[in-house]
């Protein structure tokens, strides 16, 4: 590009601009959007038909949530570009975001049949940073473009399984640690192994062993967090759909769809005839059903705190409170009510005083896991241990709040998680 290129100029006031296989949302607004905005739409006038300008456009709208619009400047850009494999990938996400999986999937298609690795313009200065993702939405990797600053760290992605790995036959940026961003589900077992091959085959530093992400699948916690003093863990079967009716024992249980998330099709059943009619209601090839254990505390108010590991080390993230036992920090009334944010800001100013066993069990938990960098939602059960619903690498990490507290919270693990780049990097 030379320096009379609107995308150079538009970089002047926005540097990241140009990077678009990024999480929609996690680039924040900025004050020189105007100025980036007002050179963008000078060229557009100019040259209609430049597809990066468009696709720029797209990427500053979605700094001010303007999705539909972004999305529109995409879609300009994709067709007028057939190569332009990051906008396809924009594409994939925002359709994924606005419920349209088909969609989704067919830019995701798109895109990774153009390439499977994604390079960011570096950053002045800045370290880089191998990331191994597994094809699909960002939420089935760790959240880096929410705890990771584009200034010090270029992240290049690379969306596993690539047949190219096997047949030895890529070409990759120089870069100085790779981070195992893959999170687990059946479908990335894959791109664990693929990610395993490469680490084996490459001498560079490298964070979250693959087989470590196997462990924290729903139907291995427990067996993983075994033997952990203070940590209890729902044994969790995963079963064919056929098997599912055949469950005559255990009542009542919670059941899901495999690899569901964000309590998508999860509910408890309480005998044979609610499980025959959940299996008819709810279809899915596999599902996941584990004891229901109820946790709900003294005060009628059922309790669920996410803690992240960084390094081994636990950091508090969020607590959330219900009467219903499912509980989504989103749903829950915590705005309602200021007895629960002052718990919740209690709990992340000193996290020992809620979970008794933060200086032994949890750092335990860490250890067992053997990962890096991950995340659990847990709670306490009324004879203080502490009871673990899940755990994930690819748990988000926001800091898009209102609230000091939380943003302090959030600032801890993102700095703890520098540091811990630093580190592995050497």
């Amino acid at each position: 590009m030379t320096a009379s290129d609107p995308i150079v100029e538009a970089c002047r006031f926005v540097p990241s601009l140009a990077d678009h296989a990024v999480i929609p949302g996690s680039a924040p607004d900025v004050a020189e959007y105007d100025a980036a905005w007002t050179i963008l739409q000078n060229a557009v006038s100019l040259d209609p038909t430049n597809a990066a300008v468009h696709a720029a456009r797209g990427n500053l709208l979605l700094r001010r949530g303007k999705t539909d619009a972004a999305q529109r400047s995409y879609a300009l850009a994709a067709r007028l570009d057939p190569y332009d494999a990051p906008s396809r990938i924009a594409l994939g996400e925002l359709a994924f975001m606005a419920g349209d999986e088909a969609t989704a999937q067919d830019w995701f298609d798109a895109a990774f049949a153009l390439t499977r690795r994604y390079s960011p313009a570096a950053r002045p200065g800045a370290r880089s940073a191998l990331v191994l993702c597994v094809a699909g939405p960002w939420h089935r990797n760790i959240p880096l473009d929410f705890i990771v600053d584009p200034a010090r760290w270029t992240l290049h992605r690379w969306y596993l399984p690539d047949d190219k790995l096997q047949r030895g036959d890529f070409e990759l940026p120089d870069y100085d640690l790779v981070i195992d961003a893959i999170g687990e589900s059946i479908a990335a077992q894959p791109a664990l192994d693929a990610a395993r091959q490469f680490i084996a085959s490459q001498r560079k530093p490298w964070m979250n062993d693959p087989q470590c992400v196997r462990a924290t699948a729903r139907d291995t916690l427990a067996a993983t967090l075994h033997g952990v003093a203070g940590c209890r863990v729902a044994p969790v079967r995963r079963v064919a759909r056929a098997e599912l009716t055949q469950i005559t024992s255990g009542f009542p249980l919670l059941v899901r769809p495999t690899d569901a998330h964000g309590g998508r099709g999860l509910e408890r059943v309480d005998d044979v005839a609610a499980l025959a009619a959940y299996a008819a209601r709810i279809p899915a090839d596999a599902y996941d059903a584990g004891a229901f254990i109820d946790y709900r505390s003294a005060d009628g108010y059922y309790r669920k705190y996410r803690v992240m590991f960084v390094g081994g080390q636990p950091y508090p993230y969020h607590l959330a409170l219900d009467r219903s036992w499912m509980i989504h920090y989103r749903s829950a009334p915590m705005d309602e009510h200021a007895w629960m944010r002052d718990e919740e800001g209690r709990f992340l100013r000193n996290p020992q005083e809620a979970l008794g066993g933060w200086e032994t069990t949890l750092r335990a938990i860490g250890a067992a896991a053997g990962l890096d960098y991950f995340g659990i939602d847990c709670t306490v059960l009324a004879d203080g241990m502490i009871f673990v619903f899940e755990a994930d690498t690819a748990m988000l990490v926001h800091a898009f709040t209102p609230d000091a507290e939380k943003q302090a919270a959030v600032e801890r693990i993102r700095t703890a998680f520098a540091a811990l780049l630093e580190l592995r990097a050497g």
